[in-house]
């Protein structure tokens, strides 16, 4: 028999968002958990009883950045998320894809990188490992490890969006 640590179930229950009816197209119709919707203060209470700081607990970027007091509030953090969907859903290829891990929104992929010999298309995460908040993943094929691409913002995302679409 394997026990769950009761803080991890806690923290599993808080970050499960309850999927929408239908499709999810963008970030916002995915922000459904408890973290998302639970007063500011308490979730951060939450997180940083339980150990998120140091665990690495299974958390969205803007959690560990307004922790860290990088982000200036949960709201701050989602605006930023719908400002990287508005670009790159504006743009022909790009699709929202409504699931990542415990709390994050999704990413958005590059379709048209997504031909042979190519295994995983180009990607666009968000993330707390650096202060532009953008990951670029490019196109790889199976088995291999392409390093991230940092991009220091939305601003910055736009500005080399046509070089990454011809990856």
């Amino acid at each position: 028999m394997r026990l769950i640590p009761i803080p991890r179930l806690e923290w599993s229950l808080a970050t499960e968002s309850n999927r929408p009816e239908g499709e999810a197209g963008s970030p916002e119709s995915v922000r459904t958990g408890w973290i998302h919707t639970a007063p500011e203060e308490q979730v951060l209470d939450l997180f940083r009883k339980l150990g998120g700081p140091e665990g690495r607990l299974p958390a969205p970027w803007w959690l560990h950045a307004l922790h860290r007091g990088e982000v200036g509030s949960r709201a701050e953090a989602f605006r930023f998320e719908d400002d990287v969907h508005a670009l790159l859903i504006a743009r022909p290829g790009w699709v929202f894809v409504p699931w990542s891990t415990a709390g994050e929104i999704g990413y958005w992929e590059y379709g048209p990188s997504d031909r042979p010999p190519m295994a995983v298309p180009t990607t666009v995460t968000l993330t707390d490992q650096h202060p532009g908040w953008i990951n670029i993943v490019p196109a790889q094929v199976d088995g291999a490890s392409t390093p991230r691409v940092p991009a220091p913002g939305v601003g910055e995302l736009a500005a080399i969006l046509p070089r990454i679409e011809s990856w």
